[in-house]
């Protein structure tokens, strides 16, 4: 598997970070893409100087201009791309009489129109090659209509739809899209929805497996779908969540 170019939009941050890291971490070549130049920059030259090979593409997802120059720019970069996983995405617990629609607007735009950018960019690419890998971070919000509102669970859920009806397009020329659905995953956006310690214990409480979940146990659903052990499996989405959905 090491070798293999990989694009990883939200890849600064978070969750996305930690997947960044892994496939450098077995020898793939990495572009992340994100907005916080910063971070991104910073990441890169870290995974550079332990002996990956990675780069960074400041890139506003929101944009279709900045999304198309970045992705293109590092696919040829890379000399193609294998694999895409978006995992760019915000979120702020606000209740539906107080949500504004800037508010709403922002939150669709980052997490179901830049997916599309994303995937639209990149898919010229798979196509000529006739094979890749498209993993979507999602959110087990848009199963269950809780955890960030409804306009997160309104744009996790366009995720949904968006990867079901694009299969059926892209998988005749190989490529495979599929979706991880996250909850409660220790991280910077569950302490922003969850800032009372106590809060924390008590939602341990309500997962079967009594812990929360960790961006490793995310990043190793990502690996495994965007390898050829997932060669068959189209379509589909993977909650991890410790059984909490549906206990």
């Amino acid at each position: 598997m090491a070798g293999r170019r990989i694009l990883i939009v939200g890849g600064a941050a978070g969750i996305g970070k930690q997947i960044t890291e892994d496939f450098c971490r077995q020898q793939d070549i990495v572009a992340i893409a994100d907005r916080n130049a910063e971070a991104g920059g910073e990441l890169a030259a870290q995974l550079r100087e332990s002996g990956g090979q990675a780069s960074f593409y400041t890139m506003d997802v929101c944009s279709w201009d900045d999304s198309r120059s970045a992705i293109e720019q590092a696919i040829r970069d890379m000399g193609g791309v294998d694999v895409l996983v978006y995992s760019a995405g915000i979120t702020r617990r606000v209740p539906f009489e107080q949500l504004e629609w800037d508010e709403w607007k922002r939150t669709l735009a980052v997490n179901l129109t830049g997916l599309f950018h994303a995937a639209k960019a990149v898919a010229p690419a798979m196509i000529q090659q006739r094979s890749g890998a498209i993993v979507i971070i999602g959110s087990g919000s848009a199963i269950t209509g809780s955890g960030g509102g409804v306009h997160y669970a309104a744009s996790k859920g366009g995720a949904f739809g968006f990867m079901r009806t694009l299969v059926s397009e892209l998988g005749p020329y190989g490529i495979r899209i599929n979706t991880v659905a996250p909850r409660v995953i220790e991280s910077e956006m569950l302490t922003r929805l969850y800032p009372n310690p106590a809060d924390l214990e008590r939602l341990k409480e309500s997962i079967p497996l009594r812990r929360l979940g960790t961006v490793d146990d995310v990043s190793n659903i990502v690996q495994f779908l965007s390898s050829e052990a997932s060669g068959y499996i189209q379509g589909q989405v993977l909650i991890c969540d410790g059984g909490r959905t549906y206990s």
